[in-house]
């Protein structure tokens, strides 16, 4: 049977309600389009700002670590320059008193000598008061132009020797104790760190190129496709500032800059990433409110359509949801309320080294490395998730090869209408070299290149801590402050690399001597210093110095050859010789003076005995 054919009326209400229809629909979409753009615009220029910001850390991160390179590079040639005796030989051919074949005689080996203990130096140049040549040993350029910059140790230089080879020049004054300029040392260092920095472009992205330029503003050192360039710097032109962001990154004051060219399409890409999901919530919001519409006017198609969007829906967001987890540069683990691991990601298991479904069913702190203090930590930060819903921090988890990484990890919990924990997403970067840089270049700052001991900043800071601890007890402490007897005519005899082995011998025998809690630093050259914290009595200090000038007494070995020294100690005691750190160490030496005039291999205090028992 055919139906009847629609009425007039019926075929309009139709074309009415299709009208209705599509103006509402018309309608949420122009105002989602609108709302999309007006949030879309702000979001975008925040997201690419705060990408830049992130590529600008990156490249002052990489400047830092260059900076601490060149001032070691500083610090070598300053430790050349202040060597004694030769530069006492320098001051006898300035004086006339010798000539300039026996200057060089005696100065090129000792140099030579010195340099093998650089790995990084292969070249130096020593003048002499006026600029005249007394020493080239090494790989060195034909045309050296030193710094004429007051803190002149700092590298000021580059040169390209061949295709490959970049050198690093760093010069120092030659200085007597009185101040006068008797020549200049300019070292010149193998760049093969730097190098490596500067092909590095990976944390900037493809098409990243990262220059150096000096202090000048004359050099500029780039990888170029067949090795290193060094050209003067040029700025870019109008297209290279149209399609490239450059990150500017000073290492320290001194005038170096790490320059880093970044296609600006990169930044704008990462941006639009960042909008997809922003998009794609408007995009639903329109679709559901055309829903809402069509539902409330045939409620019949509106149910079926409705089913058919959801089941759509739900479909494309767990497609999403699933390529995003899996896909994901992050790690990313998904975990029940109890923190046992329900899924993981190819990139969580990458890293700790496990296959994904041996992770599955695991308990979160079984990869976790354990340490001292890690069941308080654990437990500070499980309170603090289940009291703000997100934590972040640092956490070190255990690999399967047993390596330790260093993660920066975010975790935030899943909850529902009822405030009830679902699930926690663990999320983390791993930072383990970044923390292994950060550790080295504080082990180099606070520690002595050649014995290993403290250095003076290290000194400084502990004897203030001690100082602190002192004044809260009421326990006084000691300062012994030694210098070596007879340590000169070991270097004059044996040479700098015999003095060298017995500055680490005798770092070795004192601090075998001391107790756990005491501290030994070098402060330079024969120079060393034991604080004692706490003493009971002076007794105890005047013990711990006579036990140190004993320990010195009996000869060392260095190669086949026995060696036989002093030492002269000179102790204060705080709160009677000093207030404070300065005054401790001026205390100690000048009593350290004392014990040298009196005949040298012994100990003598500060204050006389009866005042420090009498205060």
């Amino acid at each position: 049977m055919t139906p009847p054919p629609a009425s007039s009326s019926t075929r309009n209400i139709r074309r009415l309600h299709l009208r209705i229809r599509s103006l509402a629909a018309l309608g949420i979409l122009a105002t989602a389009l609108l709302a999309g753009l007006i949030t879309a615009l702000p979001f975008y220029h925040a997201a690419r700002s705060g990408i830049e910001r992130i590529s600008q850390l990156s490249a002052e991160t990489q400047a830092e670590v260059l900076h601490h390179q060149f001032k070691r590079y500083q610090d070598i040639t300053r430790q050349l320059s202040g060597r004694t005796e030769i530069r006492d030989r320098l001051a006898a051919y300035a004086r006339g008193d010798i000539s300039r074949q026996a200057l060089s005689d005696f100065t090129t080996p000792r140099l030579a000598d010195a340099m093998a203990q650089a790995p990084d130096m292969v070249g130096l140049i020593r003048q002499g008061p006026d600029g005249q040549v007394v020493s080239r040993i090494g790989k060195t350029p034909a045309d050296v132009m030193p710094s004429h910059d007051p803190q002149e140790g700092y590298p000021c230089r580059l040169y390209l020797l061949g295709q490959r080879d970049v050198l690093v020049q760093s010069c120092s004054p030659i200085v007597t104790p009185e101040g006068e300029r008797l020549g200049r040392d300019i070292a010149f260092f193998q760049a093969e760190s730097l190098l490596a920095l500067l092909a590095n472009t990976q944390r900037f992205g493809e098409g990243a190129k990262v220059r150096l330029r000096t202090n000048s503003g004359q050099q500029t050192l780039m990888l170029g496709p067949e090795g290193p360039v060094i050209s003067r710097f040029d700025s870019l032109d109008s297209r290279e500032e149209t399609v490239q962001v450059t990150l500017e990154a000073a290492l320290g004051d001194r005038g170096w800059e790490l320059l880093v060219a970044v296609p600006s399409q990169r930044f704008h890409n990462e941006a639009l990433q960042l909008l997809l999901w922003p998009a794609l919530a408007i995009l639903l919001l329109a679709l559901g409110g055309t829903w809402v519409v069509s539902s409330a006017l045939h409620p019949l198609l509106a149910r079926v359509d409705r089913q058919a969007r959801e089941l759509e829906a739900s479909g494309q967001k767990l497609r999403l949801a699933a390529s995003v987890f899996r896909s994901a540069h992050e790690a990313i683990a998904i975990t029940s309320p109890s923190h046992t691991i329900i899924d993981a990601n190819p990139a969580f298991a990458s890293h700790l080294g496990y296959a994904a479904r041996a992770l599955i069913g695991r308990p979160m702190k079984a990869l976790l490395a354990w340490h001292t203090d890690c069941s308080a930590w654990l437990k500070h930060g499980l309170k603090h998730l289940e009291e703000n819903g997100t934590w972040q921090g640092e956490v070190r988890y255990r690999c399967a090869n047993g390596d330790i990484l260093v993660a920066l990890q975010t975790v935030s919990a899943v909850r529902n209408g009822d405030g009830e924990t679902l699930r926690y997403i663990h999320i983390f970067n791993d930072v383990t070299e970044q923390r292994a840089a950060e550790e080295v270049v504080r082990h180099q700052a606070l520690h002595d290149e050649l014995t290993g001991l403290s250095n003076r900043a290290q000194l400084e800071q502990h004897l203030e801590r001690a100082i602190r601890q002192s004044r809260l007890t009421g326990k006084p402490l000691a300062v012994l402050f030694m210098d070596l007897d007879h340590f000169k005519e070991v270097n004059d005899t044996l040479g700098h690399q015999a003095g060298d082995r017995l500055l680490q011998a005798v770092s070795e025998r004192l601090q075998a001597n001391l107790r756990a809690e005491d501290m030994l630093a070098r402060l330079g050259g024969d120079e060393f210093v034991i604080v004692v914290a706490p003493i009971q009595a002076v007794d105890n200090a005047a013990r711990v110095a006579s036990n140190v000038v004993e320990a010195l007494t009996t000869p060392f070995v260095i190669g086949d050859t026995p060696v036989t020294i002093g030492v002269s100690v000179g102790v204060a005691i705080f709160p009677a010789d000093g207030s404070d750190g300065d005054s401790l160490l001026q205390a100690a030496d000048a009593a350290m003076y004392r014990a040298k005039t009196s005949g040298r291999n012994t100990w003598r205090l500060c204050s006389p005995p009866a005042a420090l028992h009498n205060p």
